[in-house]
């Protein structure tokens, strides 16, 4: 929004073709979000599928473990793929605090507080996922991730808001 506001005003004509890549990136990480809102509903599904799988023999209940983990792997990622994208909107919502349309800055903030929430929805479905994956190596790789995203959108949406603050207050 903030991009779309910038563009085409005089005082930012500077800025303009940053925004307009802003912009087309935007719309492009909406779509992809979107898509990985019906894979991550999907994944749910394959995993809620594995579960209900029958366990009456040992051959049963080795089968429905390792549909259960396969499942679970792909739970995992979906969400961590989400927590990237949703980070990247962070990056975003930078540029266009520091560049773009002063009067839209409350906007600005709304995306920041907002992306940040969802890459650390995504990733605590991430780490609920992690909680019943067997492969400790796996386990071990997306928490580190996962604590180094989480960590970094924090400290991100910091530095945007204070970036807020002092454009608003010079």
């Amino acid at each position: 929004m903030v991009a779309g506001l910038t563009v085409g005003k005089k005082a930012y004509h500077s800025v303009e073709p940053e925004m307009r890549r802003v912009l087309a990136e935007a719309i492009q990480l909406r779509e992809e979000l979107l898509e990985l809102a019906d894979r991550d509903s999907a994944a749910f599904n394959a995993v809620m599928a594995a579960y209900k799988l029958p366990k009456e023999t040992e051959a049963d209940r080795a089968e429905r473990e390792r549909a259960i983990q396969s499942a679970l792997k792909g739970a995992t990622e979906i969400p961590y793929q989400t927590g990237l994208r949703c980070f990247r909107v962070l990056e975003l919502a930078e540029i266009v605090v520091t560049k773009g349309n002063k009067s839209a800055l409350s906007d600005g903030g709304a995306a920041t507080s907002l992306a940040e929430a969802a890459v650390q929805a995504a990733l605590l479905n991430v780490a609920l996922n992690l909680s019943a994956i067997s492969d400790e190596s796996l386990k071990s790789k997306y928490t580190q991730e996962r604590e180094r995203l989480a960590q970094h959108a924090h400290e991100k949406r910091a530095a945007i808001l204070k970036t807020i603050a002092e454009r608003l207050i010079p």
